[in-house]
């Protein structure tokens, strides 16, 4: 207890900083809703509402990518009672945790370090992860090489089992740990502390095997197949970044003029130390993974390559402060003076204080649909779409995932870039589609042709439809023929 009063008096302001500006756009981004967090939560309440840890109630299939995250959000549950504050809480506490572990881990002395975490709480990027297991997995990759740094390997091994089931990539950071230890120490590391990792590893397995019926998430390989489909476009797609721009960077991209050159000095002044080679070193097989296996761009996926950026702008930033100090204080406050205006003016302060184009509540056409939905369809209908977690939240409905993340067969369809084959395993109620047709959608238009399915009129919003399942005897016939795909 006396070194946590300690720990608190020597980084007051670390902390009061970095809670107070994170809790403040944390307020603002509490009804932000993410469609794919929205598959965590409907997992979540249907265990809460006795149907048990399904996304569909009775179809035991494990779509959820974050074990450790969605364990965490049920216990929190328990005490909150309203999963849509608790899930932007948890991530409100983890984007601190991550920012505050970052700035010890890479930063020295407490202004550096407030410098490092402010940075990385006051980008509005972080705020558009929300309610998905983002800001864990940051706050554990710091944690883990910190406690790294410190040759606390006990505690390093739980941490590390602990990262390995808040998402899957966290291996890689394992694998730079494992590998840096042996050049150090020419031996690997005892067994002793392997032990807490594979125990943490086998419990999920264990249990995903007995509730679930397989050992991981379907979710990784359909995530893999994704990217083999090519439908998220061809040739090294997580490069693929331009549409950033508007989203995280209020329209031009002035504010990388300040992050790429004072992120460089905060690289090159941090060269000496031996956990900038384990931070770079991950951060590029992370990155080869996911560019190299055509990995779909999700933006939430680029979240520890923006946060170990700004935590090094951060470095950078404090050392040209420093430097500049030695030699004049004048020249410290105006060099101040315009790195704040620059800051305003690039839209990094304007577009993270509750201004940014992240949106801050759910998709509003998706949540429409979705109440839409409930209201106007039996409540036992079966509705199939690829865009499924806000549609599948306010809908209350049984949903088919034309793309397979809960749903068995489809993903593997998908891979082979194969919109039609689902129909020979799903014959669903309802099949919601945009207008004009997604390319995993093209199976629509046989649908519509054969008379299988017909528009349903008093749906009306701009930009989809509605099908249903026509009531003659020969729609399922149709169904299997359209299932065949063009060949048929």
């Amino acid at each position: 207890m006396q070194r946590f009063r300690q720990y608190l008096s020597e980084n007051a302001l670390l902390l009061v900083i970095t809670i107070a500006v994170g809790g403040y756009l944390s307020w603002q981004t509490r009804n932000y809703q993410l469609d794919d967090s929205l598959i965590y939560l409907r997992y979540v309440r249907n265990l809460f509402d006795g149907q048990g840890l399904t996304y569909n109630a009775g179809d035991r299939f494990n779509g959820l990518t974050s074990p450790l995250y969605s364990y965490l959000l049920m216990v929190a549950n328990v005490a909150a009672g309203n999963l849509q504050y608790t899930t932007i809480f948890l991530s409100f506490v983890f984007l601190c945790a991550a920012a505050i572990t970052g700035a010890h881990l890479l930063a020295s002395g407490k202004y550096g370090q407030t410098l490092c975490a402010l940075i990385v709480v006051s980008f509005n990027y972080f705020y558009s992860t929300f309610g998905m297991e983002t800001s864990l997995f940051l706050f554990l990759s710091a944690l883990a090489l910190i406690l790294y740094r410190r040759e606390q390997f006990f505690g390093l091994g739980v941490v590390l089992g602990l990262l390995f089931i808040t998402r899957s990539e966290g291996v890689f950071l394992g694998l730079v740990v494992v590998i840096d230890y042996l050049i150090k120490n020419r031996k690997l590391p005892h067994v002793k502390y392997v032990v807490a990792p594979v125990i943490l590893l086998a419990a999920n397995f264990i249990f995903n095997y007995y509730y679930y019926g397989a050992f991981l998430p379907a979710t990784g390989n359909a995530k893999l197949g994704q990217g083999k489909s090519g439908y998220w476009g061809e040739g090294l797609i997580f490069l693929h970044v331009q549409y950033m721009k508007d989203a995280f960077f209020g329209g031009n991209f002035r504010l990388l003029a300040f992050m790429l050159p004072v992120g460089l000095v905060g690289v090159l002044s941090s060269l000496g130390k031996r956990i900038t080679w384990l931070v770079v070193f991950y951060v590029v097989l992370l990155g080869s993974f996911y560019v190299f296996l055509h990995i779909p761009n999700y933006h939430w996926y680029y979240a520890p390559f923006f946060f170990f950026v700004l935590l090094f702008v951060g470095v950078g930033a404090w050392k040209v402060l420093s430097f500049t100090y030695e030699r004049s204080r004048e020249s410290t406050v105006f060099l101040t003076l315009f790195l704040a205006f620059f800051l305003v003016t690039s839209g990094f302060v304007y577009h993270s204080f509750g201004i940014s184009n992240v949106q801050r509540g759910p998709m509003d056409a998706y949540k429409n649909i979705g109440e839409w939905i409930k209201a106007n369809t039996p409540g036992n209908a079966v509705v199939a779409s690829v865009e499924i977690g806000t549609v599948g939240w306010y809908s209350d409905r049984h949903i088919i995932d034309i793309l397979g993340l809960t749903n068995r067969y489809n993903a593997d369809y998908i891979a082979r870039k194969d919109p039609y084959s689902w129909l020979s395993k799903y014959s669903p109620d309802y099949i919601l589609v945009h207008e004009p047709l997604w390319s995993f959608e093209a199976s629509a238009n046989c649908l519509l042709a054969s008379h299988a399915y017909a528009p349903v009129d008093a749906f009306d919003f701009a930009g989809y439809r509605l099908l249903r399942r026509s009531d003659d005897a020969q729609a399922q016939q149709q169904i299997q023929t359209c299932a065949k795909g063009p060949r048929a």
